[in-house]
């Protein structure tokens, strides 16, 4: 069950107001500036399925169909959690949250997936990679994430193959030590990471190595990102 909100017996998803901080001059892909500057409005739809005994907020849709589950935006949010919280969900979908691993699972059953990571940097620079193929396994797995497909221009960092996701107090990783605590951070870790989006907020340049919100082909292990989004969307 999800920690945003517990209320009622139907699971409502509401579309929060989110103005993405990126404008068309910083589109990349294969929408282009038409998928950014659609991004950009407000987003306002709701829309009700009667699947679960919870009533919960959730991030909602644009108008081409992503919707965000994780967002790293100003360090507001402690990413640092155990595996229970991540499985349940964080934050807020208006500013820094992650969605819950439980909430990304049960999605899956929906259909096929794509997934997009969009990320920026302090000097304004932005970065992006889009995988033609996303999907979270279910908790008995370990919610093993399977990517392919790789377009982009940020590196392919997060290509992976029934990688499990691991925590500070769950370590699923193949290394000889447990990368979450290391890195301080809970993901697909392998041993260890060529990403590390759950990472500390380190805002920049930082002298540990690879405990910030790295992404290792655009900044490097040294430096943590100002703004990264996660998103997905239902595969045509």
């Amino acid at each position: 069950m999800s920690s945003f909100t517990s209320l009622g017996p139907i699971l409502l998803m509401v579309c929060v107001h989110h103005n993405l901080a990126w404008s068309a001059n910083n589109a990349h892909g294969e929408e282009g500036a038409n998928e950014t500057m659609l991004a950009l409005s407000q987003l306002e739809s709701q829309e009700l399925r009667q699947e679960s005994h919870e009533l919960k907020q959730l991030p909602c849709t644009d108008h081409i169909g992503w919707m965000p589950f994780q967002r790293r935006v100003d360090g507001t949010v402690n990413f640092y959690r155990n595996w229970n919280e991540y499985v349940a969900g964080f934050g807020n979908p208006t500013g820094e949250f992650w969605l819950g691993l439980d909430e990304i699972s049960r999605l899956m059953k929906l259909g096929s997936y794509e997934l997009r990571v969009d990320m920026e940097d302090f000097e304004g620079n932005w970065r992006y990679a889009y995988y033609k193929n996303f999907h979270v396994g279910e908790y008995r797995d370990n919610f093993a994430l399977t990517t392919s497909g790789y377009i982009g221009d940020a590196g392919n960092n997060s290509q992976m193959s029934k990688v499990q996701f691991s925590t500070k107090d769950r370590d699923h990783d193949s290394g000889a030590e447990s990368c979450a605590v290391k890195y301080k951070g809970a993901w697909w870790y392998q041993a260890c990471h060529h990403s590390n989006l759950n990472g500390q907020y380190l805002r920049g340049k930082h002298e540990s190595s690879a405990d910030g919100v790295n992404w290792k082909d655009f900044r490097g292990y040294y430096y943590s990102l100002k703004f990264t989004e996660m998103k997905m969307r239902l595969r045509a």
